[in-house]
């Protein structure tokens, strides 16, 4: 095990099985796991007739997982190397993404994953606790930030369970939640529009105690202007960005 990997092992098989079933039906859809480790969720999805594609940045579970784990299993295919990387070579969208998300960098792994509109229709991953309650955030809320709404932008995520500590190998320090973000059926904004709302979104939360008039003053320098724009859009300058709701930050974003 290595601790730059953030590596922490899953060892009931019960709550290994109840992941896989906020899966919902497998059976023949594509699943793409992001850090399988030894292969434990790994196995219980082809029992249940997944088609696995395994992304792993370690070689040695990489070398356990092809060599001896799943060494016939035609339904299993390894992609080794960093899952931010590798994952990007992929042209195919698969049904499912789900993972074991290491601590440090599980947030990163999403947000790179919606940005850049790679969007399957259901991903399950098992997080940190605070990252899904920020995740699973409303409007004003203590836990509400841009993390909140990028999630919310495509996709419904709900805080399905929690995970003691103790089911883990080694323990960590922080607790685990399992997080489902189930796909909308339309969605909120254009492809053409998504670069320019990640922008905006950016800008909104650049200083989350300051006002939005203030925060989108590098956007729009000329403060007239810039009131008109607020204005349009039906929004306060004196507002703070973690009280926006989704459809007000879309409803600016075409005030522009």
């Amino acid at each position: 095990m290595s601790k730059k990997f953030g590596q922490n092992f899953l060892l009931p098989r019960s709550v290994r099985e109840r992941i896989v079933s906020q899966m919902g039906d497998i059976e023949g859809k594509r699943v793409f796991e992001i850090g399988p480790g030894l292969g434990a969720i790994t196995s219980i999805m082809l029992e249940k007739g997944a088609l696995v594609t395994a992304f792993e940045i370690d070689h040695g579970f990489a070398s356990i997982l092809r060599n001896e784990a799943f060494l016939d299993e035609e339904n299993f295919t390894l992609v080794e190397g960093d899952a931010l990387k590798t994952m990007r070579g992929e042209s195919e969208i698969p049904s499912l993404i789900v993972g074991n998300l290491p601590y440090n960098v599980g947030s990163v792994m999403i947000a790179d994953l919606i940005e850049r509109g790679f969007l399957p229709g259901r991903m399950v991953f098992t997080l940190q606790k605070e990252v899904v309650e920020r995740m699973c955030a409303s409007p004003g809320g203590k836990d509400y930030s841009s993390f909140s709404l990028l999630s919310q932008l495509d996709y419904v995520p709900s805080l399905s369970f929690t995970i003691a500590r103790s089911c883990f190998y080694p323990e960590p320090n922080v607790d685990s939640a399992v997080v489902v973000m189930e796909k909308k059926s339309e969605k909120a904004i254009a492809d053409d529009e998504r670069a320019r709302f990640f922008t905006l979104l950016r800008a909104l939360f650049s200083q989350r105690r300051k006002t939005i008039k203030n925060n989108l003053s590098r956007l729009v320098p000329d403060k007239e202007r810039l009131s008109e724009i607020l204005f349009k859009a039906g929004l306060d300058e004196k507002e703070r960005a973690e009280n926006l709701r989704l459809e007000d930050i879309i409803r600016l974003l075409r005030s522009f």
